[in-house]
């Protein structure tokens, strides 16, 4: 078996019968195999699995996604690994482009690929955003930490993901991250194609897309204790790898003071104190995102950015 897909699931049926006819209709040959793991979904999730007859389904309870995605990395019988999501969609080609690269980069342990996110805004897909240049592609700390993760757009070697630990259950909705920041400090050689292999789905109940909506408090905490964690462990990195995370914390700090501003919440002094201690122009940062939304914010009536959002 060459490819293995895994979808993690629970009740997921608005959506998943696009995301598994993206996949069904690049399945050619015997070495694809589809995975999906559902965690015992209430609603018609697995009604729909069943119409797709290439798929294998396990179902059971789990722990969260990142729980999903190891069930089905132990049961995977490929050489490498592809996680899509329920919501999302494998762009045309995007199998065939993988099987090429694998032929072509025989000693890559990763493969990415171009991807973006869409909303549906006005009955037609808007692009939220993409990554397509291939310096924002690569496996490093600045672009996983300051960029997007791209977990999905990522072709993983089975022995690789294992050998990293798979995904950390600490983190229900940024795991991806901090396995991509591992995979970076390990020097995982990753290649890059120019071809689009993932397209995110942008929406209210995403668990990945999640400004605006009720989870990006809980993310923005995970990211936190994401990079409090790669900090602490961070002698033996490059001096602007190291830099990276503390940008990151400082970019994650000052934009939990600015909620807790919003919301008047008191630990707000907390948290500029941890930004001062990891940098001391921590305050410079703030004033700058402070007087940079305020605009906006008056634009929009009283209203914050996140407000709006969850209007739309």
């Amino acid at each position: 078996m060459l490819i293995s897909i895994i979808t993690p699931t629970f009740n997921a049926v608005a959506t998943l019968g696009e995301t598994l006819e993206s996949v069904r209709q690049q399945m050619v040959g015997e070495d694809m195999e589809h995975l999906l793991l559902d965690a015992c979904s209430t609603d018609q999730t697995l009604d729909v699995a069943k119409q797709f007859s290439h798929l294998v389904i396990h179902s059971e309870p789990d722990s969260g996604i990142y729980d999903g995605m190891n069930k089905g990395a132990a049961l995977a019988q490929g050489n490498w690994l592809l996680f899509i999501q329920g919501d999302d969609w494998l762009p045309e080609g995007a199998l065939a482009a993988y099987r090429s690269a694998i032929a072509a980069h025989p000693g890559a342990e990763m493969i990415c690929g171009d991807c973006e996110a869409v909303r549906g805004m006005c009955g037609k897909w808007e692009s939220v955003w993409s990554v397509t240049d291939s310096a924002s592609k690569k496996l490093t700390i600045n672009n996983i930490a300051l960029g997007e993760p791209m977990i999905n757009a990522r072709l993983i070697r089975r022995d690789v993901f294992w050998k990293l630990g798979g995904f950390s259950l600490a983190y229900p909705l940024a795991s991806d991250r901090d396995f991509l920041l591992r995979a970076a400090e390990s020097r995982i050689r990753q290649m890059q194609i120019d071809n689009f292999t993932y397209r995110y789905r942008w929406h209210e109940g995403s668990s990945t897309m999640t400004e605006g909506n009720s989870m990006t408090g809980q993310l923005s905490a995970e990211n936190l204790a994401i990079v409090r964690s790669h900090l602490l462990n961070a002698g033996h990195l490059e001096i602007d790898e190291r830099e990276a995370l503390r940008s990151w914390h400082t970019r994650l700090t000052v934009q939990a003071a600015m909620n807790a501003l919003e919301s008047l919440d008191p630990t707000f002094f907390s948290i500029l104190l941890e930004g001062h201690r990891m940098n001391s122009q921590w305050s410079l940062s703030f004033f700058a995102e402070f007087f940079s939304a305020l605009p906006g914010f008056l634009a929009r009536g009283g209203r914050t950015r996140s407000q709006m959002i969850q209007r739309l």
